[in-house]
């Protein structure tokens, strides 16, 4: 009888501990995706380059409908600027700088550059460029023309 006894509590001891076993994996399983995505979180914001646009000027007004962006970021990464949801994809040369050619539409123009490294980290800046016929300054002097012959009647 103390030999079923003692064969009875070491299967209880050993049922206990491997459904406490399982548990703990459990717990360590859940919480291991949030610790990785905390570490990616920090690398992006560790990312040691720089973007920095020559051409355009953000909110430039312009009658061309052509216009060059260029800029100068990380050595020999991939750039890839975004017009209006239509993409051109360059890199940079030894020394960072980067230049392509793009097409406007009439109206806003949301201009989007994104450099992405060879770890695949990226950094992204956004400009507007607005394409007219019309100057600012046509269309001050008509107005202003048009306020001196109403209040000369």
């Amino acid at each position: 009888m103390k030999k079923e006894i003692v064969i009875a509590i070491l299967i209880g001891l050993s049922l206990g501990l491997f459904i406490t076993y399982g548990i703990y994996q459990a717990r360590t399983g859940i919480s291991q995706p949030r610790n990785t995505r905390d570490k990616t979180v920090s690398e992006d914001q560790q990312f040691a380059g720089e973007l920095v646009l020559n051409t355009p000027i953000d909110e430039a007004v312009q009658n061309d409908t052509s216009l060059t962006v260029s800029g100068t970021t990380i050595p020999n990464s991939f750039v890839v600027v975004f017009v209006n949801n239509e993409e051109v994809i360059t890199s940079s040369d030894d020394s960072g700088n980067f230049s392509v050619e793009v097409e406007l539409e009439e109206g806003a123009n949301i201009i989007s550059v994104h450099v992405v490294d060879e770890d695949g980290r990226s950094i992204s800046i956004e400009k507007t460029v607005v394409v007219s016929d019309e100057t600012l300054t046509d269309d001050a002097e008509e107005s202003s023309d048009g306020g001196e012959t109403e209040g000369d009647n």
